[in-house]
């Protein structure tokens, strides 16, 4: 996949910003596959169990955040062994105020 393609995509998400769906548009964006992202909305993949986070193993780490204070959400994250632990390649969070 080339930078371009997923620079266009993720243009695509940010027009028809859906806040449920937004972590799973932008993992198919970057080529993840629509059978592993069906895979992490049901669970199958998704090794946290908290509302509002997701962590799948090796690729990603995305939590939405109830604050805009997301720099110290990001140095508390760097450090949580629950999160190291999966050696996630990208940590996501953010706050979606619709």
């Amino acid at each position: 996949m080339q930078s371009s393609e997923i620079q266009h995509k993720v243009q695509d998400i940010i027009v028809d910003l859906s806040k449920e769906e937004f972590i799973y548009d932008l993992l198919l964006a970057y080529g993840i596959s629509k059978t592993s992202v069906t895979r992490l909305k049901k669970g199958d993949y998704n090794f946290f169990k908290v509302e509002g986070e997701i962590l799948y193993k090796m690729k990603i780490f995305f939590k939405k955040e109830a604050s805009e204070k997301l720099l110290s959400s990001i140095e508390d994250i760097s450090k949580e062994e629950r999160i190291l632990k999966q050696k996630p390649r990208f940590a996501v969070l953010t706050y979606l105020q619709m």
